[in-house]
């Protein structure tokens, strides 16, 4: 089915602000419903989808806990699972299952890192398993003269760093839910925006948060695995020098309040200094997996 952005955005901007506002509420509301459910049954071992224990796989009734492999589930069945669940839906769950883990900075989908040529390139860890997609423009629009010239997207999977799904094992066909999606935020991404809500994203949201807000709600960490960001401080006091003492009061407070030393220092400087902070992502956040794709003839 073909999908006419524009078309679509003619009937978005037709609609009043009060219709708008109405269709968000009830979609934020969705939302919220099946994220509460989906926590409820994480802290129980239970999938919300089928209400089975993740460690339970049946043959006849697929579902997205199977990729967190606490049951038997092997290659030959990913199949089963994206005919019945489509790229939103396995996104959305392995997203929001990696962020009970560690929030944010278990999903490295930095636009930065990401190929112009990609429309789909991100890697999401979970315990020992690391999934990644990746979806060329080529492969979106279909590989015109063979036998896939669907849109599609290549899925890898590994754990404990071993090859479980290689990339080029299944060409993934998209729904049409998620054609619809997925065109509208590449071809309108100024009005329509795709996201996991809070519960899925990733660290391309951490990184467009205002430098004000992180410094103001972040907390230290003493174990770089744990982090989300990166944070380095420097201190222009050239016009009137700082003391020891006071970089120790610095200190103190920080340990204290359990605040970041940029946050502090910005806070007890401000008035003297130039202090000057840099954020970036975690060196612990996954690497995307790369994808050599094959050139076309």
């Amino acid at each position: 089915m073909q999908h006419d952005t524009k078309k679509y955005r003619q009937i978005f901007e037709s609609k009043s602000p009060e219709e708008i506002e109405e269709m968000n509420q009830l979609n934020d509301e969705e939302h919220q419903r099946q994220a509460e459910s989906f926590k409820t049954g994480y802290e129980k071992g239970i999938c919300y989808l089928c209400n089975k224990p993740f460690k339970t796989i049946s043959n006849n009734d697929p579902c997205l806990h199977w990729l967190l492999r606490q049951c038997r589930f092997k290659k030959k069945d990913f199949p089963k699972i994206y005919e019945k669940y489509g790229y939103g839906n396995i996104a959305a769950f392995i997203r929001w299952c990696a962020n009970q883990e560690r929030l944010l900075s278990n999903i490295n989908d930095l636009e930065d890192e990401k190929s112009d040529r990609k429309v789909l390139s991100y890697t999401v860890k979970w315990k020992n398993i690391e999934w990644t997609f990746d979806c060329s423009k080529n492969d979106f629009e279909g590989h015109k003269g063979t036998s896939i010239d669907y849109p599609h997207y290549h899925f890898q999977m590994r754990i404990d760093g071993r090859q479980f799904i290689n990339f080029n094992d299944f060409h993934v066909p998209f729904t049409d839910q998620d054609l619809f999606v997925l065109k509208n935020s590449v071809e309108q991404g100024d009005w329509f925006k795709q996201n996991f809500g809070a519960i899925g994203s990733g660290m391309q949201e951490a990184v467009s948060v205002e430098l004000v807000d992180i410094l103001e709600h972040t907390t230290r960490s003493d174990n770089e695995d744990e982090a989300t960001y990166h944070l380095s401080t420097m201190i222009d006091a050239s016009d009137n020098p700082i003391t020891g003492d006071e970089i120790y009061e610095i200190q103190q407070e920080v340990e204290r309040t359990g605040k970041t030393f940029a946050y502090v220092a910005q806070k007890k400087l401000k008035e003297r200094a130039k202090v000057q902070t840099v954020i970036s992502p975690a060196d612990s956040i996954p690497d995307i997996a790369s994808r050599t794709e094959h050139k076309r003839r």
